[in-house]
């Protein structure tokens, strides 16, 4: 028969969220959540600084832990300067399902029907054919400059 085992969850539903943006409280030595949204922000043209404070978007599993969101507002906004707008929002859907949904969209558009590998072609030509269709899947969903990812689209 199967045992139940017990898993005892104390003070680490907090720690372990709290690295996310103090890492240094598990001995890392590098940037937090709002440091690294900073970091981004800054990396790019002057011009664009107002705009990407004044729209972080969180996406992810742990984008659904309570208070995650506002919690990584209240961090970036004193990185940003005091005019600038800052905003940061989940995603429009549940985080969990946007791969999900992501795939499912490109599985059913029929674009990759041609790269599955079958069963016989894998006893023929083994993990090789595997390589060869990947390659050619990145190929296709290329994205061209200004263009769409689907073809046709």
């Amino acid at each position: 028969p199967e045992e139940e085992c017990v898993l005892e969850v104390g003070n680490e539903r907090f720690t372990v969220p709290e690295a996310l943006f103090t890492p240094s409280v598990v001995g890392l030595q590098q940037s937090g959540l709002a440091e690294a949204v900073g970091e981004a922000v800054s990396a790019l043209d002057a011009q664009l600084h107002s705009l990407m404070f004044s729209t972080v978007v969180t996406v992810g599993g742990n984008a659904k832990m309570e208070g995650f969101t506002k919690r990584l507002e209240q961090d970036v906004r004193p990185l940003a300067p005091a005019d600038f707008e800052v905003s940061v929002v989940g995603p429009p859907q549940p985080a969990d399902e946007s791969a999900w949904r992501g795939g499912a969209r490109l599985v059913n558009s029929g674009v990759l029907d041609q790269y599955w590998v079958t069963k016989q072609e894998y006893e023929e030509k083994g993990h090789a054919i595997c390589r060869q269709k990947l390659k050619d899947v990145e190929t296709c969903l290329h994205v061209r400059r200004g263009g769409s990812k689907f073809p046709g689209r």
